[in-house]
């Protein structure tokens, strides 16, 4: 589908939101965590998270600056983004963590449904 510059600014802000999350998830894994993790990963898998939200934005960045936007790998970022967000309301409700950091994950089901809504409404 062609790239209506509104997918094109929002594919930038996700890859932004991207960028923040692996400094977040890699200050972790240095030891030196910018901001409290509840609960507190260990070094290794805070690098693992790392590294998947960076390869990620980076598809975001990408997608970002292309003319004609690849559909499947539009639909991976959606349900990338929908899925973090499904994990942090899972790990609510089973009590393991806080609503304060399913607020934070917001943002990832706000872009997730933002990037479904262009796929459905391009579908026509």
């Amino acid at each position: 589908m062609q790239a209506p510059l509104s997918l094109r600014v929002t594919l930038g802000l996700a890859a932004a939101l991207n960028l923040l999350g692996t400094v977040v998830f890699g200050s972790a894994a240095l030891g030196r965590p910018l901001m409290p993790l509840t609960p507190a990963p260990p070094p290794f898998y805070a690098a693992q998270i790392a590294l998947t939200i960076a390869l990620f934005g980076g598809v975001y960045a990408w997608l970002a600056g292309q003319r004609v936007i690849n559909r499947p790998l539009l639909l991976v970022g959606a349900l990338g983004k929908l899925g973090f967000f499904l994990l942090f309301v899972a790990f609510w409700l089973a009590g393991d963590i806080g609503q304060a950091q399913v607020r934070q994950a917001t943002p990832d089901l706000l872009f997730g449904a933002v990037f479904l809504w262009y796929l459905a409404r391009s579908r026509a």
